[in-house]
């Protein structure tokens, strides 16, 4: 099958030409009955899908775990099923995407978390000083920075292209992209990736500089503080970010979120935090009630 059920358009960006914009879902996106725009949806994500299973795979992926966190059982299930713990375990990951383009590889980091700056998101703050440092601690695994992760893999901080988030909850740009506003102590803030761009919904980024009260616990309220915007691509629409790689929108848990699909060597396979269990991702399969 080629690539024509993905209605590609045009590049979202100079510096980006094998970013294109995806069409295939617009027009369903813009029906305004629900139930029908769901249906429309189903079905044209199933063309979707099959369009990029049928065509070409990214070079390589490669999961890089960055910490453990305590998350609230509630939270993570929605009520689903009844646990005793108040809170699972959750592990994150970034994931390393190498896309074959035209002029070369280029390299993705979608979910890049840094985990020290996210420790000032609202509610962690709060759950941290409930639990207490040493027990905060006790719960969380730290693995090696990613930067010493690409290392291993023959990479460099440098080599990275792309970055994107599956949303901005818990996040701080500042260590990732760098600020030109200093840390309170004085200290420059250099971005850890120096030369890679962001992808960020514009809904949601807009969002970020006047935050819903219920939404306000899970931003860093001043996470993109002073990033050099020439950095930001503010993007509207599904993208094709190369061979065997989309970003497609899956708006609901905020108003940007967004889902990255890969066509690799072992099948399809989606990320996003919208799912915490395998029911999330196949509920057709689920046999929770």
């Amino acid at each position: 099958m080629s690539l024509e059920p993905l209605g590609l358009g045009e590049p979202i960006d100079s510096r980006l030409p094998f970013v294109r914009k995806i069409h295939a879902l617009d027009e369903a996106r813009a029906m305004r009955d629900g139930a029908a725009r769901a249906e429309r949806l189903r079905l044209q994500g199933a063309l979707v899908g099959e369009a990029l299973r049928s065509g070409p795979k990214v070079r390589a992926v490669r999961t890089l775990p960055i910490t453990t966190l305590a998350y609230p059982t509630a939270y993570a299930l929605q009520g689903a099923i009844k646990l005793a713990p108040p809170f699972v375990i959750l592990t994150h990951r970034a994931l390393l995407v190498q896309l074959e383009v035209e002029g070369g590889i280029k390299n993705l980091l979608f979910n890049p978390s840094d985990p020290i700056a996210a420790r000032a998101t609202p509610f962690f703050a709060r759950l941290i000083a409930r639990l207490g440092e040493r027990l905060a601690e006790k719960l969380q695994r730290r693995f090696p920075p990613i930067e010493a992760q690409l290392r291993d893999l023959g990479l460099s901080p440098e080599s990275i292209d792309l970055i994107a988030f599956d949303h901005f909850h818990t996040q701080d740009l500042r260590p990732l992209l760098g600020s030109n506003e200093p840390r309170p102590d004085g200290r420059a803030i250099h971005p850890r990736f120096p030369n890679a761009l962001l992808l960020a919904p514009r809904a949601e980024w807009e969002d970020w500089d006047d935050l819903h009260p219920f939404e306000a616990a899970w931003f860093i309220r001043d996470g993109k503080r002073g990033v050099d915007e020439s950095k930001v691509i503010l993007t509207d629409h599904d993208l094709s970010l190369g061979p065997g790689a989309i970003l497609l929108k899956t708006p609901g848990h905020t108003s940007g979120n967004q889902t990255l699909f890969l066509n690799t060597e072992r099948g399809v396979f989606g990320c996003s935090e919208n799912g915490t269990s395998a029911d999330s991702w196949s509920p057709y399969e689920s046999r929770i009630p």
